[in-house]
């Protein structure tokens, strides 16, 4: 079982109004955003970490005008996922 790590972040004051009513989540989402966008996770890594499904995830993309990079490596990740007992 992966553990999580607590961290301290201090957020100016001029951008807590964007964090709505959960800023710990929306954070996150922002950060695994980023981190899809650097390629640094898959579109299932991301999933799991936000424990939303895969469809979820491509919505969540969408809606947030976050472009679908389906390469290689996502290619290979399905058919592995797909060939796997899970």
């Amino acid at each position: 079982m992966k553990m999580t790590k607590s961290i301290k972040v201090e957020i100016p004051p001029e951008l807590v109004p964007y964090l709505n009513d959960d800023p710990e989540k929306k954070i996150k989402i922002l950060l695994v955003f980023e981190l899809y966008r650097e390629q640094r996770l898959s579109l299932r890594q991301a999933a799991e970490i936000l424990k939303i499904t895969y469809r979820e995830m491509e919505e969540l993309l969408e809606k947030n005008n976050i472009y679908l990079d389906f390469g290689k490596r996502e290619l290979d990740e399905e058919l592995q996922y797909g060939f796997s007992s899970k």
